[in-house]
């Protein structure tokens, strides 16, 4: 018989004992109050004047300033001393460190006539030898700032984020420090982003979101290991990407149909949730996913999840075959209803060697699909999992953890969940341990919800070393 365990706790606040009347604020070493600061904006900073008169100065010297503006909605006016950039002249003013580690300006409602004062807080932070920097201004302006020219060739940056900035395209980069790089909102170019690979010989890791006028990514960096693509389906067509030393990729937001990897030969860990945005998203997005399942083969760790999911879920009521995969860890992002099973099958089949299997359950919305598309997901749960039966060889050599998070969205309402947890049970031959993680409501509706999981204890075991494990906690 196999052995069940059950976690299960009720967080209960416990009084507090009463103040001491020492002032241990005050004794704290400047090293550990700069440490406070770092994790606070700058405005939350300066209130810690209040705290202690040894702290009145001591914001001055710290090595992090970290600016939120007001977007779009609550920005006051000019002549207010809460105006954004009137609170940044202010602070910059009375700073006396001669060090600045981190510069974060975020949340900016940019105008053009702006531009000046931006450049002198920049040009501040560069003369205080910066390493972190990030400068993403309000979606809402209505204008794009330009990056100073000084900035290109700043040796001492080591992460720099831009968001709604203009890049001379023109321009020589160097950056020999630079590990980290996200750009945001920006038109860019294949030659521009070449010299950026040329320039930052120690980047690690390289985000670009939203980004327009990009159309292949050729990367021989050695040192380059991880690429986030965000939304590139709007103005870039990225059609070829090459990066034959990457290690880690996420595709994410809308995708070109026309997007194909070219060599990705090193990759440990592959995520796809993305969309395509074509007339016939059905059909091009059928057509991109084998494309990239097949160019991931021998990747281990595979995430993806919403409008990937259901598109191989197209290909498994087709009876499309799956590329066979040397994944060993698949991560999957659904609701797990009629649109998802399928595509959960079609990964099952593909991953011959799983042995990790991880489901974090969300609210996806669906993607539209045909009329005669959608007719065929009428199915039985239970029947369509059982004519799956013997085609999963994961099940039977492999497969030995799973994990389902964020339950509690669902208790009660995904028969689809709770067939697809049977079915594991039920066939899979080394199954060692089943988690299910919840975060139940301390109510009487709670309480229903724990019986609903509870339930899960009384399905049959294929494998006799098969390990229910219940954590869940009352929040």
């Amino acid at each position: 018989m196999a052995e069940t365990s059950v976690h299960g706790a009720i967080h209960r606040e416990c009084s507090a004992p009463p103040p001491s009347r020492r002032d241990l604020i005050s004794g704290l070493p400047d090293t550990m109050i700069h440490n406070i600061f770092s994790f606070l904006p700058i405005h939350d900073v300066v209130k810690t004047c209040v705290l202690s008169k040894r702290w009145r100065p001591t914001w001055t010297t710290a090595t992090d300033l970290v600016f939120v503006g007001y977007d779009v909605y609550f920005e006051p006016p000019p002549d207010s001393p809460l105006f954004f950039p009137s609170i940044v002249d202010s602070v910059l003013s009375q700073f006396s460190s001669p060090t600045v580690k981190k510069f974060h300006l975020t949340h900016f409602m940019y105008d053009e006539a702006d531009r000046p004062k931006i450049d002198l807080w920049l040009r501040f932070a560069v003369r205080r030898s910066v390493e972190d920097l990030r400068l993403r201004l309000s979606e809402w302006s209505r204008f794009f700032y330009v990056l100073p020219e000084f900035l290109y060739c700043f040796s001492r940056l080591v992460r720099l984020d831009v968001g709604k900035c203009c890049f001379s395209l023109d321009m020589t980069i160097r950056w020999p420090c630079l590990k980290v790089l996200s750009i945001e909102d920006a038109q860019l170019s294949d030659d521009f982003l070449g010299r950026i690979f040329r320039g930052c010989p120690v980047l690690e890791s390289l985000v670009l979101s939203r980004c327009e006028g990009v159309n292949n990514i050729i990367i021989d960096s050695l040192c380059l290991k991880k690429l986030v693509l965000v939304s590139l389906g709007f103005g870039s067509y990225v059609k070829k990407l090459c990066a034959p030393h990457l290690l880690s990729l996420r595709v994410i937001g809308g995708n070109h149909a026309g997007f194909r990897l070219d060599n990705v030969s090193s990759l440990v860990e592959a995520d796809l949730d993305f969309s395509v945005e074509s007339r016939d998203p059905n059909s091009k997005g059928c057509h991109l996913l084998r494309h990239l399942l097949e160019k991931l083969r021998g990747v281990p760790t595979i995430t993806t999840g919403g409008w990937c999911l259901q598109v191989l879920s197209l290909l498994e009521m087709d009876g499309v075959p799956s590329p066979l995969s040397k994944c060993q860890n698949l991560i999957l992002h659904a609701p797990v209803n009629q649109w998802d099973l399928p595509g959960i099958a079609y990964m099952l089949r593909s991953s011959q060697c799983l042995e990790k299997l991880v489901i974090y359950l969300t609210c996806f919305p669906m993607f539209e699909l045909h009329r005669e598309s959608e007719e065929r997901f009428n199915f039985d749960e239970e029947d369509f999992l059982c004519s799956r039966k013997g085609n999963f060889e994961c099940l039977v050599k492999h497969l030995k953890r799973v994990e389902i998070v964020g339950f509690e969205a669902y208790v009660g309402e995904s028969k689809h969940l709770f067939a697809l947890i049977k079915f594991l049970l039920g066939d899979a031959l080394v199954l060692e341990k089943l988690i299910i993680k919840a975060k139940l409501p301390p109510t009487p509706d709670g309480q229903k919800q724990l019986q609903v999981i509870q339930n899960v204890l009384s399905y049959q075991r294929a494998s006799k070393n098969a390990e229910i494990v219940l954590d869940y906690h009352f929040k």
